[in-house]
């Protein structure tokens, strides 16, 4: 079972969610949490006694070289380039690694053999554990912009390891990363705040999960704290509330410094609710 955890603007309280929620998982053999918000992953940042269970794995892509002795200029490469990666001009080619999803395309498409793929790190994936719960997490080199490519290879890496129930958290919003993110997932918890600057996003959220056909749930986080309409919201758009989080001045000063909010019952009942939801959906949905 895989619970996404995602959101439609940051800010909204997703990782605090995707983090309890791991905790609540304890209850299932091998329970494992997995950060895909790898531009800036910080659910590990709960879990401060959590034990390196092995030395990073690097995530690396194939990407071009040019050796400049057998290019002819011909600028071939450029128009294969999907992503502006390559530019030819003057018969001066040129090329930007920052760009390049490694796609291997230009390589196939110069005559002169005048390309090379070699290995290029953009992130690696490391893998932790607190008490019986797994953490595995996904990190972009910093400056690089390979995040889907990173997301990639935690995910394959997160189906290797035995587990009853996985928990992702995922990156905010409706790009490609959180595309990538919430893909093959059983359930998706879609996080957001009682305003109409949340909404506004919330629903640009629901219908990047509707349209890969996973079902959803919204969490509204900070209860209270803004007037927006988000029952009448979620009915508008055919997506189920299936838990609130009241705001409390000491949650969010506990969230803020990054402290689990275990001894808080009335929360951690809400997320064994959410939870329970989210599996029993999520199971109805994958014996269909």
């Amino acid at each position: 079972m895989v619970i996404a955890v995602a959101s439609g603007k940051g800010g909204t309280g997703k990782t605090t969610v995707a983090a309890h929620l791991a905790v609540a998982s304890r209850k299932y053999q091998k329970p494992l949490l997995v950060d895909l918000d790898v531009e800036a992953p910080d659910a590990s940042g709960y879990f401060p006694n959590a034990e390196i269970r092995e030395p990073p794995v690097p995530i690396n892509v194939l990407a071009p070289r040019l050796l400049e002795e057998r290019c002819t200029g011909c600028g071939l490469c450029a128009k294969s380039c999907r992503f502006g990666a390559i530019l030819a001009i003057g018969g001066v080619v040129t090329m930007d690694e920052g760009l390049c999803k490694g796609c291997g395309r230009c390589i196939g498409a110069c005559p002169s053999s005048a390309l090379v793929e070699i290995e290029v790190q953009v992130g690696v994936s490391s893998s932790m554990m607190d008490g019986a719960l797994g953490i595995l997490e996904g990190r972009l080199s910093v400056g690089d912009t390979r995040s889907t490519t990173v997301i990639e290879a935690t995910k394959r890496r997160a189906g290797a390891i035995a587990s009853e129930i996985q928990v992702r958290d995922c990156p905010p919003g409706v790009s490609c990363p959180a595309t990538h993110a919430i893909e093959g997932a059983d359930y998706v918890v879609l996080v957001a705040e009682p305003t109409q600057f949340s909404l506004h996003d919330l629903g640009a959220a629901i219908s990047l999960v509707k349209g890969q056909g996973i079902p959803l749930g919204v969490v509204v986080n900070k209860d209270g704290f803004g007037k927006a309409d988000v029952a009448a919201f979620c009915e508008a758009h055919g997506a189920p509330i299936v838990g609130r989080i009241a705001f409390l001045r000491a949650r969010a000063e506990s969230g803020a410094a990054a402290k689990l909010w275990t001894a808080d019952d009335l929360f951690m009942r809400e997320m064994d609710t959410i939870l329970a939801r989210a599996r029993e959906d999520g199971q109805k949905t994958s014996r269909l």
